[in-house]
């Protein structure tokens, strides 16, 4: 492999790898704060996507605003998810996991009647490419990596440094002493929930231009976001970004020199060989 063709592969690695982070990065701030493993966060995407599908491939709407409406929307459905549905079974784990399966199976059957079950694809919104240093890419592509790195930064600022992010640090590290301070873990469980489907909606979104729309483009989304957040480890934001450039890296590398069914083989084996080393991932705590 010439030079040009690693700084290639490594470009076309990250992009993929910031998809991944913005949507483990949701999934793993659900978890923290509710302990729970959410199998319809990639239907979350998936609706994402397709309110950027009709808002700015039908409809004509920027781009940029067809974006921000998916990740508004969504990210308010996600809310009520949780107000209505999960949080009603806090207590109840289990149930909790059972209940996203069922929602899981519930969005895709309610989005192949709403929206059909045929392939769907939507034009680029910008023209040209950007070339340097013998790496090229489109420059819907290039977007991919700026916007998916700020909205992490985002999410870590917050949880770092405002006084709803220690809120939430407070819920999730035991909500019966955060509610003795006066914190809200209803709240605060329906933000983290709707912050978390925001980022699943925004991943969509920016993958749309790039690659054909199903009603069942959230499975093998979501499968992929379980690998990084079991390579970083669970809750784990700083292992959600580890996760994702381990992913992202091995898998287009793999796929340059061998194919696309080895370069997932790949991946799984990475999990596999971390979790033998580190069982609570690279980041994991107990």
């Amino acid at each position: 492999m010439s030079s040009e063709q690693l700084a290639q592969t490594l470009a076309n690695g990250l992009m993929m790898a910031m998809l991944y982070m913005l949507v483990a990065a949701g999934l793993a701030l659900i978890f923290s704060i509710m302990h729970i493993v959410n199998f319809a966060h990639g239907e979350l995407y998936m609706l994402g996507a397709f309110v950027v599908y009709y808002f700015f491939g039908q409809w004509g709407i920027n781009y940029f605003l067809a974006l921000l409406a998916s990740m508004l929307l969504i990210g308010l459905l996600g809310a009520v998810l949780e107000r209505f549905l999960f949080y009603r079974l806090q207590a109840a784990h289990l149930s909790q996991v059972i209940l996203s399966l069922g929602l899981m199976i519930l969005l895709q059957g309610a989005a192949t009647v709403a929206f059909g079950a045929d392939f769907k694809s939507v034009s680029s919104p910008f023209s040209g490419v950007w070339t340097w240093g013998g790496v090229t890419l489109a420059k819907e592509r290039l977007l991919i990596i700026p916007i998916s790195a700020c909205l992490v930064a985002l999410l870590f600022a917050l949880i770092k440094w405002t006084r709803t992010g220690r809120a939430m640090r407070a819920v999730a590290q035991d909500p019966e002493a955060a509610c003795l301070q006066g914190i809200s873990p209803v709240r605060i469980s329906a933000l983290a929930f709707g912050i978390g489907s925001s980022l699943a909606a925004a991943a969509g979104g920016l993958v749309v231009p790039l690659f054909y729309l199903t009603p069942f483009v959230g499975g093998a989304t979501i499968m992929k976001a379980f690998v990084v957040i079991a390579l970083g480890g669970m809750g784990s934001v700083t292992g959600v970004v580890a996760g994702s450039l381990i992913l992202g890296l091995v898998e287009s590398l793999v796929t340059t020199l061998v194919g696309t069914t080895e370069a997932t083989l790949a991946a799984f084996g990475v999990l596999v060989l971390v979790l033998l080393v580190r069982p609570k991932g690279l980041f994991g705590h107990e």
